[in-house]
């Protein structure tokens, strides 16, 4: 992992802003100064939280492949290959050469030592402020561990080494420089430990800020992270707190389109916001699974038939009849041009299926009727005049499929629950080979490709790193 640590901490930290920080960490011996020294005051803190949320705005992290590519790799959607983007994710096709796996093993590690600089200060500085300030840093390392054990923990393998999760990684261009991969077990065990501790020092009164992850988006996120672990009390309590505030609603059918088109979520807890001096240009989210342009993702038939046709979130998706038949997601994201629209880590009505998945699977007394009365607010709240007759795990999660397409769950909910990746045909007029097995069959579950392999490059770097199982020729 020596790659991780080549990350020199600027001078001129104070100036950092969202905008225009894309550099903040790029390697320069001329700007290089021990952290001690130029990390003294509050802002200098404040320009490393804000670098390393530009960070995650990256095109190949949350700004679109972390949110593109687990739905092409599920029955959500799927590449055409149109500019040979997502190709790979869609067929399954990972090798150690893939710059989807480079750059999520190596982008989620920025974020992670910028974190760290932030956790490990040595300024002497003190407060509520700056409490918040190294929570937020805490939040933001537990939130790029959890997406690096996603991907690359051997956890959704069959037969997968349970001493293969990822490098937990908490300092900062000290100590080891080649750490070997850490246990599942203590990897999903020290992302806890994280937000939990992002939890004791944040204090709602500075989440005033959508675009800046907060007090209650770190309650959120420990809902799904207790999901993730199993650990359904934890993760009822963490959603309560969101749900019991009073800050946030179901947004209405009425308003959901006209929410989304604003280019802010419906009742958002964290954001990453772009504006029209900081985005990801011809690399932005709609620009590729739109028709203009790029177009390359388009929504299989399966996930539309899913939806009622009065459910207003059916409107979000877009059936073109001229020539080929396309179902495109256009109202998510509608800003093809440059890509101003804000991407979505957590929303609301993801905490609400949250506690829902979590009653459907604690199943104890009155969890289940709880879980059929929460998917069926949400479902009526969208216009659907579906009526779920139970809250078993797997109609919540059937809700959670339409709440949440395009916003990088369903693969993982699918691989949470054990499932098989299903494969529905995709449309007439898409070359074969743009999905896996040529819409015949499966991925079974437990299938090496259920995670992503140790990019080649920290492989050579690394001694002490092991590759995940069917990548090792």
């Amino acid at each position: 992992m020596k790659n991780i640590f080549k990350f020199t901490l600027p001078l001129l930290l104070v100036a950092v802003m969202f905008s225009g920080c894309d550099d903040i960490l790029e390697p320069s011996v001329d700007q290089a100064v021990p952290t001690e020294v130029a990390v003294s005051t509050i802002g200098d803190l404040q320009g490393l939280i804000l670098g390393a949320h530009d960070l995650l705005n990256s095109a190949v992290l949350y700004g679109r492949d972390i949110h593109v590519g687990p739905d092409v790799m599920s029955d959500n959607a799927f590449s055409t290959g149109s500019s040979n983007r997502f190709v790979i994710q869609s067929q399954f096709d990972f090798t150690t050469q893939n710059a989807y796996s480079a750059n999520t093993w190596n982008n989620f590690y920025r974020v992670i030592a910028v974190a760290n600089i932030v956790i490990n200060n040595q300024s002497g500085l003190s407060g509520d402020e700056y409490d918040n300030i190294v929570g937020q840093a805490y939040a933001l390392r537990a939130l790029a561990h959890m997406n690096l054990i996603k991907f690359f923990g051997q956890q959704w393998v069959t037969g997968g080494d349970p001493n293969l999760g990822v490098p937990y990684v908490t300092t900062y261009a000290e100590g080891n420089n080649y750490p070997a991969r850490d246990p599942i077990a203590t990897v999903w065990t020290n992302i806890g430990n994280d937000f939990q501790m992002a939890a004791d020092l944040m204090d709602p009164q500075f989440d005033t800020n959508v675009g800046a992850i907060g007090y209650y988006a770190v309650k959120g996120l420990q809902s799904r992270y207790y999901l993730y672990t199993g650990d359904f009390d934890a993760a009822i309590a963490a959603a309560d707190v969101v749900i019991n505030s009073g800050n946030y609603t179901l947004v209405p059918a009425a308003n959901l389109l006209s929410t989304w088109a604003s280019g802010t979520g419906p009742n958002s807890l964290f954001e990453l916001v772009f504006i029209d001096t900081d985005n990801p240009g011809f690399d932005n989210m709609a620009r590729i699974i739109r028709r203009s342009n790029y177009g390359d993702v388009e929504a299989t038939q399966d996930l539309y038939d899913a939806y009622d046709a009065d459910d207003v979130r059916r409107d979000l998706l877009t059936v073109h009849t001229d020539g080929n038949q396309e179902i495109r997601m256009t109202g998510k994201y509608v800003d093809d041009l440059v890509g101003t629209d804000n991407i979505r880590v957590i929303r609301y009505a993801e905490v609400w299926l949250n506690k829902a998945e979590a009653l459907a699977r604690r199943n104890q007394g009155g969890d289940r009727a709880e879980a059929q009365s929460m998917i069926n607010t949400l479902s009526a709240a969208r216009g659907s005049s579906r009526v779920y007759a139970d809250g078993e795990p797997l109609t919540v999660l059937a809700e959670r499929r339409l709440e949440l397409a395009f916003e990088g769950h369903r693969f993982f909910d699918l691989a949470r629950h054990g499932l098989d990746i299903p494969n529905p045909p995709i449309r007439a007029g898409v070359g074969a080979g743009l999905r896996f097995n040529d819409n015949n069959g499966a991925l079974e579950f437990g299938d090496y490709r259920f995670a992503l392999p140790i990019p080649n490059a920290e492989m050579n770097a690394n001694p002490n790193m092991v590759q995940n199982e069917g990548y090792l020729n």
